[in-house]
């Protein structure tokens, strides 16, 4: 099936997924049936999915056995000219009241320690001074530390309890405009959280069948930026959610770094202006790194957060990364990807 046409960036949705499975003590790389248009996954914990998962593009989590033998990284992220969040100010975007308790109680916290840390300080190597693949000048953006700007529960405007993409779009707009969410900017990061039983499509690819979670970023008409996760919960799906708030927090961070180094996302499998950073074929810094975590110490918690792609090494960092230690932003622990079939606070403020 054929994309739209460009200029889709400004206010399409170019989905970009990433699927996580989880089993007790395994990481599964294993595919979903997802059209061959999608590339960029975003980092999911899975339990089983579909035998009869198809091919895809690259980037994706293969199922048992679709993939190919030794799938191989794609290499080093490029810097493809488009903007990077530079100092990311997350908003947690609850859909209504009936969000899960416990990421209610907790993402705030989650936020407010991965942020304002050493995770965050080694994120500069991808500053945006250089010059693009196509040649373009770079948009001269250092990334650093982040914050946290609180929570908003809204009352959605559509209650329908399927939703596309663009109705996801259209009530961020609405909410905004009417001053229930903070107003966007080039910083600001709507993290969005679902109650049970929502379900959302983009592009004809439906949560907790197809997807679990995925970032974009669209323009208004007035040309103001509006950078989001989406994350839905998938219950009986496997999607890792349940009642284990680690796995929210590896999704989380998964896509909100993403999201800080690639703010619009590859729409298909070959990568170009307005994106920021990927590899040739559209995977993005957490994708090189799906089989591996690592923790964030700080504000009083630890926090499980997903492994990130290096350039400056050529392999994935776990940290453990602290509060303090900018000095020391890049820890030890650094490991090649590995792909095969399994492998070994202060409280939020309101707005």
């Amino acid at each position: 099936m054929k994309r739209r046409s460009p200029p889709a960036w400004d206010k399409g949705p170019g989905g970009v997924w990433d699927l996580w499975t989880l089993s007790p003590g395994l990481w599964h790389n294993r595919p979903m049936n997802i059209a061959n248009r999608f590339v960029s996954v975003a980092a999911l914990l899975v339990l089983s999915l579909a035998s009869s998962a198809q091919a895809a593009p690259h980037g994706i989590l293969w199922a048992r056995g679709k993939g190919p033998a030794n799938p191989k990284a794609s290499g080093n992220l490029l810097y493809y000219g488009g903007p990077v969040i530079s100092k990311a100010r997350v908003t947690a975007v609850f859909w209504g009241p009936s969000v899960p308790s416990e990421t209610q109680e907790k993402i705030g916290p989650f936020f407010s320690n991965i942020l304002d840390s050493a995770y965050m300080d080694w994120l500069s190597e991808y500053d945006t001074n250089g010059t693009a693949v196509d040649g373009r000048a770079g948009t001269h953006q250092h990334i650093g530390r982040g914050s946290y700007a609180g929570s908003a529960t809204i009352a959605p405007n559509n209650a329908s309890t399927d939703l596309m993409d663009a109705d996801v779009q259209a009530e961020l707009e609405s909410q905004i405009a009417a001053g229930k969410l903070p107003p966007s900017d080039d910083n600001t990061l709507y993290m969005v959280y679902f109650p049970a039983g929502i379900n959302i499509t983009i592009e004809g690819q439906r949560s907790c069948s197809a997807f679990c979670a995925y970032h974009e970023g669209f323009k208004t008409k007035s040309g103001k930026s509006i950078f989001y996760g989406i994350m839905p919960v998938c219950g009986g799906f496997g999607c890792g959610f349940g009642g284990a708030f680690d796995n929210m927090s590896i999704v989380s961070s998964h896509e909100a770094i993403e999201a800080i180094t690639d703010p619009f996302p590859t729409p298909g499998d070959k990568p170009a202006y307005p994106q920021a950073w990927n590899t040739s074929d559209g995977q993005e810094i957490a994708d090189l790194c799906q089989s591996v975590s690592g923790t964030v110490t700080g504000h009083g918690l630890t926090s499980k957060v997903s492994g990130e792609w290096d350039n400056a090494s050529g392999s994935c960092l776990t940290g453990p990364w602290s509060q303090s230690a900018r000095s020391a932003a890049r820890p030890s622990a650094r490991f090649k990807p590995v792909w095969r079939e399994s492998w070994a606070a202060p409280s939020p403020r309101s707005w």
